[in-house]
């Protein structure tokens, strides 16, 4: 996974009730673990445009 990279957000991780698209805009290390941010991409009022993250890159689904 890199920057740039398009991504599904899983309903259970992202806190909207449903899989968003997303994409990758930072990945760093922290604390022995990979941390994704993500700047959501889906047409979903509450998420457009918004930043989120996960501590895992493979609890995105890859496009």
């Amino acid at each position: 996974m890199k920057t740039g990279d398009k991504v599904i957000v899983p309903a259970e991780i992202n806190g909207y009730g449903r899989d968003l698209q997303a994409m990758v805009t930072e990945i760093e290390k922290f604390a022995g673990t990979i941390f994704v941010t993500v700047v959501f991409t889906e047409p979903c009022p509450e998420a457009y445009g918004r930043k989120g993250g996960v501590y895992h890159d493979f609890q995105l689904i890859t496009e």
